[in-house]
């Protein structure tokens, strides 16, 4: 077999990984203190809606930029139940919805994946 094919194989098992890691629904890495800081972020993120500059929350429809796949992506941050990654809908529990939660447009947002950190910037939130 062929360099080429197995690099071609490994980038897709890379991305493949990568995917199903900033989607997963439900991470294993949420500890009670992260949950705990989640709740509370949401919690203000309501009481403070239309007063402060517009944060992510639950429900908005974000567009982001992704660094290293120099690539836009559109989704919404969901409740688990609700979350559908095949078709933009993100858990706000997974690693990427939980980063999200409290953030505003142009906010820039590193994520460690594999040993390697992908880094996203906020464009766009709507409701």
């Amino acid at each position: 077999m062929s360099t080429q094919y197995f690099n071609r194989l490994k980038k897709q098992l890379t991305d493949c990984a990568r995917q199903h890691y900033l989607q997963l629904p439900w991470s294993m890495s949420l500890n009670p203190m992260e949950l705990s800081t989640l709740f509370d972020t949401l919690e203000q993120g309501a009481a403070n809606k239309g007063i402060l500059p517009r944060r992510i929350t639950i429900g908005n429809k974000v567009t982001l930029f992704d660094a290293q796949e120099k690539e836009i992506i559109t989704l919404v941050l969901t409740n688990p139940r609700d979350s559908n990654p095949e078709t933009g809908f993100i858990s706000c529990f997974s690693p990427l919805g939980r980063q999200l939660i409290g953030r505003m447009a142009g906010d820039v947002i590193d994520i460690k994946i594999f040993c390697r950190t992908t880094i996203f910037r906020i464009i766009r939130i709507e409701d």
